[in-house]
């Protein structure tokens, strides 16, 4: 019983397991925990944290998006990311982030808010993103603009919130 007040209590304030082993992972002047089982990988700019399996089907390995002033700059159709949009870098069809062998239809924004990214304010959207074989997926995007910094989610990363919400800023 006391195990589980522990984990429970965990996952809540840190998103992680107790029992887990944490990393910190940092990028353009913040710093976040997670677990040590994730991976980093550069992508020009930005950095992308691999949280579980590459699948040959999706366009991107199970995780989320850490982006600077890049994927601002040309978050939506090659135009800068403004509050309330999907990003989509691209201004052409993109495919459909769990099958590729799809492409991206009709995206809904479900929910809109301001959110603390580590004591920081941010502007917090979801979307649901239909594809055009009537699979969707959900686009969840954390959006500082005093720091040009965008996070995006397609996975729905467990824990993901709350680690934000933890970051440490410099």
């Amino acid at each position: 019983m006391i195990m589980a007040i522990a984990l429970s209590a965990s996952l809540i304030t840190t998103g992680l397991p107790a029992h887990a082993s944490a990393k910190t992972v940092s990028f353009r002047g913040f710093s976040i925990q997670v677990p040590s089982t994730w991976r980093t990988k550069a992508e020009g700019s930005s950095l992308r944290v691999i949280t579980g399996a590459c699948s040959k089907q999706a366009t991107e390995c199970k995780g989320f998006l850490l982006g600077g002033p890049d994927e601002v700059k040309y978050g939506h159709e090659g135009g800068p990311y403004q509050v309330g949009q999907l990003y989509h870098p691209s201004s052409g069809v993109m495919e459909c982030v769990p099958d590729k062998k799809h492409t991206e239809g009709e995206a809904k924004l479900v929910s809109s808010r301001n959110v603390s990214f580590g004591g920081k304010p941010a502007r917090y959207n979801q979307f649901t993103v239909s594809c055009d074989t009537g699979l969707s997926y959900t686009q969840r995007v954390w959006y500082m603009k005093s720091k040009k910094v965008i996070v995006v989610d397609h996975w729905k990363t467990p824990g993901l919130p709350s680690i934000l919400r933890q970051a440490i800023w410099k």
